[in-house]
């Protein structure tokens, strides 16, 4: 049944990968310019996926609210993972811009590729967080955590996440995607609710640019900061990592 588990939580993330980059190919030979829009012909592709996922879902009769923790929790709940989704994320990238790291090495898309900020801004900071977050946590991670304990769960779903990322960026980029989705999986898992963990998501990836203030300062305040943001990272994982599962949730069926 393991077995069974992982190679469905492959498949899933295969249909991800693949109906995304089928979807986007189409959309960039329709969209005249299409490499000055590849950021907003993603987020359109990402949102097909997600419209044809939870139509099939809803064809097969699937309580998605119980299922896939689609449930309000109270405000306290999204505190943690916003935490230490955003300190993780503001450490890791204010590392990255003073230690001397080859580029290919880092990777990543130029923001220069999507010409609309508001397209840039809903695609990465609105519709890949949820996406994503329903892909991995609310599909992959549920049928994780039937057949594995919760750290391997939680492992298993960062790797799957981090995979994804091979192809937009270097070894860096995917390792930050492994902890940072290890993050989201944290907070699918202690909040039962996938609303904490696309918080999370969105935080961590506002948390990316905090390098546009940092980059002012000297390389030791920068060291300083990098540091600083760390030790806040680990205490936020180990809150969090720690809470009950006494979560109050808003409503319930």
């Amino acid at each position: 049944m393991k077995l069974k588990c992982i190679v469905g939580s492959i498949l899933i993330t295969l249909s991800f990968v693949l109906g995304i980059g089928i979807l986007s190919s189409i959309f960039m030979i329709i969209f005249k310019n299409g490499m000055e829009h590849v950021v907003l012909i993603s987020g359109i592709a990402q949102t097909l996926y997600l419209m044809l996922a939870t139509t099939i879902l809803k064809m097969r009769k699937i309580n998605m609210q119980n299922t896939y923790g689609l449930r309000l929790v109270s405000f306290k709940e999204y505190v943690l993972p916003i935490l230490a989704a955003f300190c993780f994320s503001a450490f890791s990238n204010i590392l990255q811009s003073v230690v001397p790291i080859p580029q290919e090495l880092i990777g990543g898309m130029s923001d220069d590729m999507e010409k609309s900020t508001i397209a840039f801004i809903l695609s990465i900071f609105i519709i890949a967080p949820i996406v994503e977050e329903f892909v991995f946590r609310a599909l992959i991670l549920t049928k994780l955590r039937k057949e594995f304990s919760v750290t391997a769960s939680v492992l298993i779903c960062a790797f799957m996440f981090a995979l994804i990322h091979i192809m937009a960026g270097g070894i860096i980029t995917v390792i930050h995607a492994f902890l940072g989705g290890a993050i989201f999986s944290l907070a699918y898992v202690k909040t039962k609710s996938l609303f904490p963990a696309i918080a999370a998501h969105i935080f961590g990836n506002i948390g990316g640019y905090i390098t546009t203030f940092t980059n002012n300062l000297s390389t030791t305040l920068q060291y300083v900061a990098s540091i600083g943001f760390f030790l806040a990272t680990i205490v936020f994982c180990i809150l969090l990592i720690r809470k009950k599962n006494n979560q109050l949730f808003l409503y319930k069926k």
